[in-house]
Formats: structure tokens, C-alpha cells, sequence
């Protein structure tokens, strides 16, 4: 039995791009002969497509590894409390960074963050990527259950977040297509796509040959620590130095060549 792990932006299909057709052959092959696919991604479960659902998933991490999901049932979820929230939130408004919210009710932003992250978007990706369950709002409820904060730098100062908060969190470099040094995440220490994996892992009846595929810097651990870790062609050049094998871009047949590989590497160990 295998158990594939999928990031989706950048892996399973590309940056505002609809799924490449490769992709989904390649999730039918999976189940066709048994194994198991799931999804690893930063984005919440709310964030995620009908799309990128009806390929058919046997659960998934989401929010980079803050909630677990097997089949319908949940089974890891890790949030903010007001206290973490309010450490984060007082450094960024003191130094001008700018937030994206991500709850599990969807991803509270203000209008000025939505319009200045667009025309991020378009300058350094050539289009804006969609993020369903936006909330474009300046108030975040008291009850919200937050997962996970991404924030943008107005000056490129990433050291500084980074010397200053992670020493109570884990600051990510960016995932979805800007430069590092002008965007990132932060989430709760502990948690990562890896720290998902294993839950979902050592919560199932047979645990299987684990298979993590992948192209940012939010996939690091799972590449590093999953039995076979798979770098997309189009992947950063760290992850690929991490990775045990590089496949094709992902507009290339990247993930239908990413299961294939891994397919026959079982098979030959």
C-alpha cells in the first residue's frame, strides 16, 4: 500500500491554471490499483476547489499541517489562541506587515491588503491566484479559529519577522508564487505538512509507504521525512537538493510522471 501526499499549488496544478489533464489520469492510476492519495496543502479545506475534490481524496492536512482530515472525520486541529494571535497581530500592525487570516471559515483580509497583494500577484506571477472563501474584512472575530497567518512585507524586512517571532512560531517562506523576501506564513511550532502526514498516518488501521510530493518551501519536512520524497520540476532549488527524485514541471506531466516513478520504485524495493 501506498500513501501519496499531494501540495496543490504548484504541484497538483499550476498557479491559476485549471488541473492539467495528466493529473488527473494520474490520481485515477492511484486508485486504480489500490493506494491511497491524499492532499497536503497551506490552504485551508474551505480554500480547496470542487475541482481539486472530485478527483477523489482520502482525506488530507490542510492549513500546512494545523487540521487533519481522514475520509470526513477530523482528526488534528491545532489554532491560534488569543494570546498567539494577539503576539502576531501586534507585531505586524507595529511594523507595517500586512495579514491574510486564514480560518476555518475562510481568509480574513482588508481591502488595502486584497488590492496590494494583487498587484503583487501580477507583478511577480503575471496573474492574480484565486482564493476561494475570501473575507475582506478589517475585524477579525473574537471566536475565529485561525490556523494560520500569512503576512506581506511592505520593505522586504523577512529577517525581521523572522528574528522576532521564531522564537514562538515556525515562519515559512512564502508558498504561492512571490518572492520570499516579500511574503510568508506563520504557524504554530510543531506544525508542518509532516506533523499531518504522521497523525494521519498513525491514526490508520495499515500504515503504508508513505509518498510526499511537492514544489515549496511549506513542503520541506514532508519531503525530507516521508519514505520517498518527490520535487517538481518546477519546485525551488532547496526542495529539490532535499528531494529523493525531481519530476517534470507540473504543466510537463509532472505528477502523472511523480506516481509512475514511485509506483515502480515500490515495486523494485
Amino acid at each position: 500500500m501506498i500513501d501519496f501526499f499531494f501540495d496543490i499549488d504548484g504541484t497538483l496544478l499550476p498557479f491559476g491554471k485549471p488541473i492539467p489533464e495528466s493529473t488527473v489520469k494520474a490520481i485515477e492510476r492511484i486508485r486504480s490499483l489500490g493506494h491511497r492519495a491524499f492532499l497536503a496543502t497551506g490552504r485551508s479545506l474551505k480554500e480547496v476547489g470542487d475541482d481539486i475534490l472530485a478527483l477523489g481524496f482520502d482525506g488530507g492536512v490542510y492549513a500546512g499541517g494545523a487540521v487533519a482530515y481522514i475520509g470526513d472525520k477530523k482528526i488534528l486541529d491545532r489554532t491560534f489562541s488569543k494570546t498567539e494571535w494577539d503576539r502576531v497581530s501586534s507585531f505586524c500592525r507595529s511594523r507595517g506587515y500586512r495579514m491574510l487570516v486564514q480560518t476555518e471559515e475562510g481568509t480574513y483580509l482588508s481591502e488595502e491588503t486584497r488590492s496590494y497583494w494583487y498587484s503583487l500577484l501580477l507583478k511577480h506571477v503575471g496573474r492574480i491566484v484565486a482564493v476561494s472563501s475570501m473575507i475582506v474584512s478589517s475585524v477579525i472575530p473574537d471566536d475565529a479559529r485561525i490556523t494560520k497567518i500569512l503576512y506581506i512585507s511592505p520593505d522586504s524586512s523577512i529577517e525581521e519577522i523572522r528574528s522576532s517571532l521564531s522564537p514562538f512560531f515556525t515562519v515559512i517562506d512564502n508558498t504561492v508564487g512571490l518572492p520570499p523576501d516579500l511574503m510568508g506564513e506563520i504557524v504554530l511550532p510543531g506544525v508542518s505538512k509532516l506533523s499531518g502526514i504522521e497523525t494521519i498516518e498513525n491514526s490508520l488501521e495499515t500504515r503504508a509507504f508513505t509518498v510526499a510530493v511537492g514544489d515549496g518551501a511549506n513542503d520541506i519536512e514532508m519531503i525530507c521525512g516521508s519514505d520517498l520524497g518527490i520535487a517538481m520540476g518546477n519546485a525551488s532549488q532547496m526542495l529539490k537538493k532535499a528531494a529523493d527524485y525531481i519530476t517534470t514541471n507540473v504543466e510537463e506531466d509532472g505528477i502523472f510522471n511523480a506516481v509512475e516513478y514511485a509506483i515502480d520504485y515500490c515495486k523494485k524495493n
